[in-house]
């Protein structure tokens, strides 16, 4: 490459071509039996860092597939996205799932969606299948995997 030419980020570095980055601007929720199961947003999921302070034996819920489909641009069978969560209060929080996500099929749910008290968790959504309005009774679908066991958060 010649001095003084420039190129789009994108064609430097291949992490910069993905649909959609975070923002940076960490998600903090406490979640206590007082305010009952919540469901958190697409806007707060793709902020990609998921902080809770688990008060009491919690469900902390997905969008539906149908929202995460709308909300990332280009999203295709195959499209994945990764976010954290870490939980820093004093009970496990259970990651729920939202209509049309289910967890991957070599595990059971307890194993991926719960956080335990002090401990944090990457977790990857994959798209499976997207709703085809010429197609009876197709619908969007993710599954959620988990990367690695929840460590002591810092």
């Amino acid at each position: 490459m010649a001095m003084g030419t420039s190129r789009a980020p994108e064609r430097n570095n291949p992490h910069f071509s993905g649909p959609i980055f975070p923002n940076g601007v960490t998600v903090s929720n406490v979640l206590t039996t007082g305010g009952g199961v919540e469901t958190m947003t697409t806007a707060e999921l793709l902020k990609g860092l998921l902080v809770a302070d688990c008060q009491d034996a919690q469900t902390w819920t997905l969008p539906t597939a149908a929202l995460l489909r709308a909300a990332i641009p280009g999203c295709v069978v195959g499209t994945v996205y990764e976010f954290s969560v870490v939980n820093y209060g004093d009970t496990t929080l259970t990651i729920g799932l939202g209509t049309g996500i289910t967890v991957t099929t070599i595990a059971t749910k307890a194993a991926i969606a719960e956080v335990g008290t002090l401990t944090a968790k990457r977790f990857r959504l994959e798209c499976t299948s997207i709703a085809n309005q010429n197609v009876p009774g197709s619908s969007d679908a993710w599954v959620l995997w988990t990367i690695g066991a929840g460590t002591a958060a810092a």
